[in-house]
């Protein structure tokens, strides 16, 4: 049926074009509230899209579909407006179906996993899963036992078609937790054929990861429903071990149907209780195993009850009555063969005043002795105080078919010393020993580094700082190499259970890396979890095997248990093999604090000597030097300490750049330098640095002035008769004759006439002789189109003045400073508007004067809600006033609405007062009305009603439970039928054995008119009716009588005397013994007020 309801969820979305390149499925099993509080997203972390959104409608709704999507990060936020998580409970347990989150798709498998531990106690849960590209499913059918089977769908379509019998009209899946911590999955289902040969002759079980398939044969008639359970799995599996059962049946026409699925969720039995010291964060069953008390300290004392089964547990029953008004049923069923020697321990709350007892059965009528019965285990049965005292014990095993302890008492639970403090450790004052906090709390710790000798101490700080998120390596062995079997490690700090861990065959060693808190410590359970029937010597072995070590990346070992069990007989293993089967290992994790060691050092950066590890300064800096630092460079420098590069190499030669073989490449003299020239002293030219001769002059005396009129280059040594150059024209016709020249210029110009005044209007520059012509220079405008022409100027100034044209006026709107001919065009002033856009425009108008009215569209209307008072031109945009609730969280949003009337509803819920859960509070009906349904709620009822949400005891019919042959006049036969109660009860044989044609006299004779019940007394007859009662017992007798009514736990209820009529009104529904005296006669009768 659940992949049916995949199908119809699916359909949809793959008849819609694939646009994206990937997609994820979808599995999600809410809880009970969950159409009141819960919902999630699935949201996209690229662009913000959300893809999903789904808030159930329906109590434990399940939702099964696949959703398209593009690949990339997504966030996952699961929501619970009650911020309790995803969980609910009934009296401290954990109501299935468990709540599951599941997302996942072919190419990756599982992307995002929540079970029941992970969904508690939130409001708000985020997480970021990354889709990679994923080809889309492929649809068909996926049942291998349908007749179109395809090997190659990932998507069941609905399309299965099957023999004439395979048919399903109905299923369903679910599953109990039993005592000892196994799943037992029940599969339901109704048929469709009514053939005789769709009569399921098997039914035949396996799971996902290829267990089975295991044939069960039987005989489940056509139609139904019927159903078929079995242990799904190890008692006390780990939460990450939960595997998909399925479920096919085989018809008697060798037809099989389509499979029933289911994956059951972990059983593991412990305390439930986070604030108890044996809290076990796994456990899904209270097994009493809380250390705490939670009774009443003023009225009551606590107890519990150890119970060891022996090898035939699934005869074993028992009843507690606690004295106070409570009994407590065990019946036939709670254990099975699983349980065979296994350990029980249950916790009572019971009355300081009264006596409580406990009351063993025994179907079998062997007691709890398996020892006599072919097997090997006797059962125990103890009874501890809250100090771990015995009060009573099982003495005898054999007991037969019921075992009474007898009216116990219990002690007062030892008193734990009040001890005033600080309980707060964030606080100086913090005192370990405290339990109760009185205020002292008052100065909260300074965090920092505490170590006088470190860098960075904090002289301030009162508590050390430690290094945050210690990484530790979580080394799991099996020296075995066999596999833990049934047994993990379980990781839990702050609150938060950290996962689980084992190993399976073929490995002796597996890591993990787990993120630790320092300072808080760690919890590390060890579950040992043999199978079914498994002998404890095997468990035993298998731990022995198992080890675990927590190891810091400093290789600082945390914990290291289970280590060499074998060379120490069984010392070091992880537990010790006795109930409650696993074991808490504790250590406080440390990676270091955050105080850094003082290194001394040069910590200047530009120094040579500086120590990048230094971090306080020892004053030993040297600086920098740069130079050659190569001794046998030419330029070594000896004070140098880096070496810049500069070094030069010895070069040999002549230095003296005067020598003649001056090397300018040589930077060290070897002394071979020569200079050449004239060594003779006589000679003009002598030199004395000479030291090799290359030739002299000697003195030719004569003009040796080579820019002299007679210069002899022949001449070495001048005589002083050098004769100076007279250059000019030498021309006696020119106009610069010179008669002192003696060398000729080339240069003779001829005589030009003409004005040579230079200030003449008409000088002229190339005359050298003047002929008396000049003219006076007049200044003035010469150009006739100037309006300052000057018709007598010979020379034009640059003072003309060209005309320009236009308006002169400075009064007027087009005056132009810058003419000097008016032309006519002067235009006034025209004051006004000159915008075009304003509503005032004046398009006269050539001087804007400030008056313009830009237009400000909008609603002009005051009676409208959007009415815009600075608005001066109506655009059409008036809205009405539209009142309603303008708040998009509330129930009655109306978007339509602009202006709030208060009606917003912000609780939804049943507004129908005759429902069950009627809310009085809710504003909005969100159609989760319960009808009340008024019946028999008692499940121990013949007619216990499932679907009954108000008991009505009155309505409840109760079997007798006879096992005679014959149908009596009750099937079954009821108590409720007074006279057949009264037949029973004289008669046991009517019941036990046989109803026969004695047994049908004696109700024909009730039937005519006799009381409900009798009792043979002496020589008097007593009728007592009607039993069962609601309130008045009537005893039909002649005999004088007194009647004494004592409840279970031997407490007096009821003393009449001479009375025949007993009020019942005033004492609780139970089983009581009714004691009838007369003289010496004393009869006890057993009687029932309901």
């Amino acid at each position: 049926m659940r992949k049916l309801l995949f199908l119809l969820a699916l359909l949809p979305t793959l008849l819609l074009a694939q646009t994206t390149d990937s997609w994820v499925r979808f599995a999600v099993q809410y809880d009970y509230w969950a159409p009141q509080e819960s919902a999630f997203t699935f949201v996209s972390n690229t662009n913000g899209d959300t893809i999903l959104y789904h808030q159930p409608t329906t109590n434990w709704e399940y939702l099964d579909t696949i959703v398209d999507c593009n690949s990339g990060p997504y966030i996952i936020t699961l929501n619970d407006s009650y911020g309790d998580g995803w969980a609910s409970y009934q009296g401290g347990q954990l109501m299935s179906p468990y709540p599951e989150f599941k997302m996942s798709n072919d190419c990756q498998g599982m992307i995002f996993y929540a079970d029941s531990t992970a969904l508690v106690g939130f409001s708000t849960l985020d997480t970021l899963v990354n889709i990679n590209p994923c080809a889309p499913p492929v649809s068909g059918c996926i049942d291998s036992n349908a007749t179109n089977f395809n090997p190659l769908a990932t998507i069941d379509d609905g399309s299965c078609t099957y023999p004439p019998c395979g048919g399903l009209i109905w299923t369903n899946a679910y599953q109990n937790c039993q005592p000892n911590g196994q799943a037992l999955s029940i599969f339901e289902w109704e048929t469709a054929a009514t053939d005789v040969n769709c009569e399921v002759v098997s039914v035949w079980i396996s799971n996902e990861n290829g267990l089975g398939p295991f044939q069960f044969p039987g005989s489940w008639p056509a139609g139904g429903p019927h159903n078929f359970a079995f242990n799904t799995g190890p008692g006390q599996m780990p939460p990450n071990w939960s595997e998909e059962h399925y479920a096919v049946l085989e018809f008697a026409d060798g037809s099989m149907s389509d499979t029933i699925a289911y994956t059951p969720y972990s059983c593991i039995p412990g305390c439930l209780d986070p604030a108890q010291p044996s809290y076990n964060p796994w456990a899904t069953i209270d097994d009493g195993s809380c250390s705490g008390t939670t009774c009443d300290t003023n009225t009551q004392y606590q107890i519990s009850i150890s119970i060891t089964l022996d090898n035939w547990p699934g005869e074993t029953s028992w009843d507690f009555v606690d004295g106070l008004g409570n009994t407590f049923t065990y019946p036939v069923g709670t254990y099975d063969f699983n349980d065979i020697g296994q350990t029980y321990t249950y916790t009572f709350c019971v009355d300081q005043n009264a006596a409580f007892e406990m009351i063993i059965n025994d179907d079998y009528g062997d007691g709890m002795a398996g020892s006599t019965s072919g097997g090997s285990i006797d059962g125990a049965i103890v009874i501890y105080d809250c100090s771990g005292d015995t009060i009573w014990y099982m003495d005898n095993p054999g007991f037969g078919n019921v075992l009474y302890s007898g009216p116990q008492t219990a002690t007062p639970c030892p008193t734990v010393p009040v001890i005033p403090g600080c309980m707060d450790d964030d606080y100086v004052e913090f005192d370990p020993t405290a339990n109760v906090d009185d205020g002292s709390c008052a100065t909260l710790h300074t965090y920092g580094c505490t170590d006088p000798t470190a860098f960075n101490y904090d002289p301030s700080a009162t508590m050390m700082d430690l290094i945050p998120d210690c990484t530790y390596e979580l080394w799991i062995g099996d020296a075995g190499g066999d596999g833990w079997g049934n047994s993990f490690i379980g990781v839990y700090q702050n609150g938060i259970n950290l996962g689980t861990y084992t190993m399976g065959p073929g490995n002796y060693q597996q890591t993990w890396n787990i993120i630790l808190d320092p300072g808080v410590p760690v919890e590390v359970f060890y579950f040992e979890v043999g199978g079914p029937q498994q002998p404890p010597q095997e468990v035993q072995f298998q731990t022995w095997h198992n080890s675990f070590k927590l190891t810091n990346a400093d290789g600082v070992v945390l914990m290291h248990e289970g280590q060499n069990p074998f060379a120490n007989n069984g010392q070091g293993a992880l537990q010790g093999f006795e109930s409650p089967f696993w074991t808490k290992y504790v250590g406080v994790p440390y990676c270091g604090d955050v105080c850094i060691p003082t290194v001394y050092g040069c910590t200047d950066t530009n120094s040579f000597n500086y120590d990048s590890l230094a971090n306080v300064d020892d004053g030993t800096c040297i600086p920098f030097i740069y130079g050659c630092t190569n001794e046998f460079a030419f330029n070594y420098d000896s004070l140098a300490n880096i070496d810049d590069g500069t070094c030069i190499a010895i070069v040999n030669g002549c230095t003296d750049p005067d020598a003649d073989n001056y090397n300018a490449l040589a930077n060290t003299d070897d002394g071979s330098c020569y200079y050449i020239g004239c060594t003779d002293t006589t000679a003009l030219n002598y030199d004395s640095t000479a030291t090799v001769n290359n030739g002299c002059i000697y003195p030719v005396y004569g003009c040796t002035d080579p820019q002299a009129f007679n210069y002899d280059p022949a001449a070495n040594v001048d005589d002083n008769t050098c004769i100076p150059v007279v250059i000019g024209c030498m021309d006696p016709t020119m106009f610069n004759y010179d008669p002192n020249a003696n060398t000729s210029s080339g240069n003779c110009i001829p005589y030009v006439y003409g004005c040579t005044d230079s200030t003449a209007f008409n000088y002229d520059p190339l005359a050298n002789s003047d002929n008396g012509t000049c003219q006076v220079v007049v200044y003035g405008c010469t150009n006739p189109i100037a309006i300052n022409y000057n018709s007598n100027a010979n020379t034009d100034d640059g003072s003309c003045i060209n005309p320009v044209y236009g308006c002169t006026d400075s009064t007027m709107f087009n005056y132009n400073p810058l003419a000097n001919t008016d032309n006519g065009t002067c235009i006034p002033f025209i004051y006004g508007c000159t915008n075009a856009n304003a509503l005032n425009y004046d398009a006269t108008a050539n001087t804007d004067d400030g008056s313009c009215i830009l237009p400000i569209y909008g609603c002009t209307d005051s009676t409208m809600w959007n009415y815009n008072p600075l608005a001066n031109v109506d655009n059409g945009s008036c809205e009405p006033y539209v009142y309603g609730c303008t708040d998009p969280l509330a129930y009655n949003y109306n978007p339509l609405a602009n202006t709030t009337d208060n009606s917003c509803c912000l609780i939804a819920g049943c507004t129908d007062s005759t429902a069950l859960n009627y809310n009085e509070f809710a504003c909005y009906d969100d159609g989760s009305c319960i009808e009340v349904i008024t019946g028999c709620t008692d499940v121990a009822a013949w007619n216990y009603d499932p679907t009954a949400n108000v008991s009505d005891s009155t309505a409840c019919l109760y079997a007798a439970g006879c096992g005679g042959i014959g149908m009596g006049p009750g099937d079954p036969y009821w108590l409720n039928d007074g006279c057949y109660a009264w037949v029973i009860d004289v008669d046991s044989y009517c019941c036990d054995v046989e109803w026969d044609a004695s047994c049908q006299s004696m109700y024909d004779y009730c039937q005519q008119g006799w009381p409900v019940s009798i009792e043979e007394a002496g020589s008097g007859t007593i009728l007592v009716y009607p039993n069962p009662t609601s309130d008045v017992l009537n005893i039909d007798t002649r005999l004088i009588i007194d009647v004494e009514v004592y409840d279970m736990m031997g407490r007096l209820m009821i003393s009449e005397s001479n009375s025949n009529r007993i009020d019942f009104t005033s004492v609780p529904d139970g089983i009581y013994n009714m004691v009838i005296l007369h003289d010496k006669l004393r009869i006890t009768k057993r009687v029932i007020k309901q």
